[in-house]
């Protein structure tokens, strides 16, 4: 399945680049050393010395020179062993030795008291790996009874379309037994984009939850190739006696038949499987493990062909950190998109790391309650779940007032001195007094690390985070096209903006940019496009080469579109997009999303921000969506003014009064200072809204980024209207 999908032709050295790059495994790793599971722990970054370094001789005219990591300069590392080469082949050696060990666990909804339970019930990894193998016996099978496709000759793809759960993933892990690449859908997509990824890959299949049936049934006269439906989660409540013939599941069978659609329960195909007596057809490195489509800001989402070879390597990145091995009483907590490839490859490393994974209910609303019932040891989230997170614990420690505000601000200075001047967030006594408590209250009180990443984040919320509950936070960087990470901040180091140096797995260069004015002659630092090859990167758009000729040169080397920067320890800093940049009437070009990114990460009042300008305008406006939990104390340490941050509307009727703007502008701009923005780069008028971009009004693709020309659309009558009022009048001291 390597040379085709569907018709689609791939060129033939896309494959072969993965072979042909100056590739090995750990020189102390052979074939007859023992299979490991345990992470691929690499030895902490000397204080001050070098965490990536450029290759000798690689610098030609145009580039910088290729980085690599440090601790391997020679190689790139593709797997843990060289007796394993796929996902498939991690997991098992994982499962050999943790098949007695928690795997995935939810909490119970009881249907009788409206009620989740305060504990999690689990399968073992022994119990999913022999399910897996009877589910992918039973998909492969029913598949081919009503169509006539057999997976082993006829490739195909299998829809995923569901909420975070085990029966998610035991799909996901029975696809890759029968070689059948997953196509994950979800709610954010948008109606449009599912019909369009549904017809282009021409899905038989789809495994999906029981809410997502009607929506798939409706469009059905759209997808004449899809034959199966295979339910999720169990179609009828237990707890529901119907009539005969009418029952949610007589329902829908009845709709599936009338629009030539079988029905499947879950539980029926993992026992057609268990009785078919049907054999595995196990993949190879380049068998397709997924098709992921990533919606760009302009057009139809494109699809991410990714390889068993890409995920096993992208696996190593989070198992490379010797923060991750942490197998407790509870586990990694699961509660982003699965479809998203940050959740999916941060799966995927803890399943080949034999820890426990427990999903969140459901509900974001509810999410500190699955916290407080879980108790995690691992979190990966993106700033906005930080940022909330971080906000409740400023309210209620360091700006809570009388005796307990005193202490929390006591103990947080403290804390906070050693971190800067020690890169430690632990304290002695502080810790006991004061950390301890805030772990237990939230539920973190077995958290060992947090890691961000998809977006900028304030420093200032990732440091009251690390000292307030003592984890390990770190950032990271990554595309879909990159199978997620592929550099990730080094535990101890504090630096702003890093997202840390290049991974084991991968190398980078930087291209030069003209017209940006970006530079790998730059001083002090190379600045220009981020290039990156190695084996995470993907095999190619499907159905589009054009596209895929576009994005991966001869070379195999993958143009990512964000403009970056290499400091003199090989730390990597995202600044700025490639195509989004604008020239204002005094000839300055502006690289808006640079811009954003840094008032961003500068100052936590900022959940969301878009900043806009034209070549007949001197200067920059933005329109800013406040985080509620910080705004709500600059409205009392300001104006003197009490609101609750849950108190939206109230909230709401405080952006009119152009005094608030102005100081909000004011102490905005005093941090974009301190970032270094140039003066024409610092917006001088805001619009101040909460939420102001989503999926739903259009503003943001599924994975949170800003479609600029229809956010410039939406609010161009805002735009029009600070343009009209003027530039604030900034005081001296900015």
């Amino acid at each position: 399945m390597s040379a085709t999908l569907n018709g689609t032709q791939f060129p033939p050295e896309v494959a072969a680049r993965l072979r042909t790059y100056p590739i090995a495994t750990d020189p102390s790793v052979n074939a007859n050393t023992p299979l490991i599971t345990d992470p691929v722990t690499v030895k902490p970054y000397k204080i001050g010395k070098p965490q990536a370094v450029p290759v000798p001789g690689s610098k030609v005219d145009g580039f910088s020179e290729v980085y690599r990591n440090a601790h391997c300069p020679d190689r790139l590392v593709t797997t843990v062993h060289p007796k394993i080469t796929t996902v498939v082949e991690a997991f098992d050696a994982c499962v050999s030795e943790y098949k007695n060990e928690k795997a995935l666990g939810e909490r119970v909804f009881d249907g009788k008291t409206k009620t989740w339970s305060k504990i999690y019930q689990y399968e073992t990894y022994g119990t999913i790996a022999k399910r897996r193998l009877d589910i992918g016996k039973g998909i492969s099978k029913v598949v081919q009874d009503v169509t006539g496709f057999d997976s082993r000759q006829t490739p195909y793809c299998l829809g995923l379309y569901g909420p975070n759960c085990s029966n998610w993933i035991l799909t996901d892990l029975a696809a890759q037994t029968q070689s059948i690449p997953t196509v994950c859908l979800y709610d954010t997509l948008g109606p449009d984009s599912t019909r369009y990824i549904m017809t282009l890959t021409e899905m038989p299949a789809i495994v999906c939850s029981v809410a997502h049936i009607p929506f798939v049934l409706n469009i059905k006269d759209e997808l004449p190739n899809l034959k199966v439906i295979i339910a999720m989660n169990p179609i009828n409540n237990p707890d529901i006696v119907d009539k005969p013939g009418q029952s949610k599941k007589d329902v829908l069978t009845a709709w599936a038949k009338k629009s030539g659609v079988e029905l499947f329960e879950f539980t029926e195909v993992e026992k057609i499987g268990r009785e078919s007596g049907r054999g595995l057809h196990l993949p190879g490195p380049d068998t397709v493990l997924t098709i992921n489509f990533t919606s760009g800001t302009t057009g139809n989402p494109k699809g991410v062909v990714i390889s068993q070879a890409n995920v096993l390597a992208g696996t190593i990145v989070a198992r490379s950190q010797s923060t991750f091995n942490h197998r407790g009483s509870s586990g990694f907590l699961s509660f982003l998109p699965l479809a998203h490839i940050y959740e999916r490859l941060t799966i995927h490393s803890v399943l080949t790391s034999g820890i426990p994974i427990g999903f969140f209910h459901g509900d974001v609303a509810e999410l500190l309650d699955d916290i407080a019932t879980y108790h995690p040891t691992i979190v990966a989230g993106v700033p906005r779940i930080w940022n909330r997170i971080a906000g409740a614990i400023r309210a209620s420690t360091i700006e809570a007032p009388g005796i307990a505000g005193a202490l929390s601000r006591k103990a947080y200075t403290t804390k906070l001195a050693r971190l800067h001047e020690t890169g430690d967030y632990h304290h002695p006594i502080w810790d006991r007094l004061w950390s301890n408590k805030i772990r237990t209250k939230t539920g973190f009180d077995q958290a060992k690390t947090f890691v961000t990443g998809s977006a900028p984040m304030a420093r200032e919320n990732i440091e009251l985070i690390k000292v307030a509950l003592g984890v390990e936070f770190v950032q990271g960087y990554g595309l879909t096209e990159t199978m997620g990470g592929i550099s990730v901040c080094s535990p101890g180091d504090n630096t702003a903006g890093s997202v840390g140096p290049v991974a084991i797995t991968t190398e980078v260069k930087l291209r030069d940019l003209p017209t940006m004015n970006y530079s790998s002659s730059d001083k002090p630092f190379p600045r220009g496009e981020i290039m990156i090859r190695g084996p995470q990167v993907f095999m190619g758009y499907y159905k589009n080469e054009e596209a895929t000729k576009g994005s991966i040169d001869e070379d195999g080397w993958f143009s990512s579109g964000d403009v970056g920067m290499i400091d003199d320890l090989g730390r990597l800093y995202v600044i700025d997009r490639v195509k989004n940049f604008f020239k204002l009437a005094q000839g300055e070009y502006v690289g808006p999303e640079r811009i954003e990114a840094l008032y961003q990460s500068s100052s936590g009042l900022v959940a969301q921000i878009f900043v806009e300008g034209n070549s007949l305008e001197t200067y920059l406006v933005g329109i800013v969506g406040v985080n509620p939990e910080a705004y709500v104390q600059f409205l009392s340490h300001n104006f003197k003014m009490h609101i609750k941050p849950t108190d939206l509307e109230a909230i709401k009727k405080t952006f009119s009064r152009k005094d608030i703007r102005d100081t909000f502008l004011l102490e905005l701009n005093v941090h974009a200072k301190d970032a270094q923005l140039k003066g024409y780069e610092k917006i001088k008028n805001v619009t101040l809204a909460i939420e102001p971009f989503s999926v739903e009004n259009g503003t943001l693709t599924p994975t949170l980024k800003v479609k600029r020309p229809d956010a410039a659309r939406l609010f161009k009558a805002d735009v029009d209207a600070m343009y009209k009022e003027g530039p604030v009048e900034v005081k001296s001291k900015l």
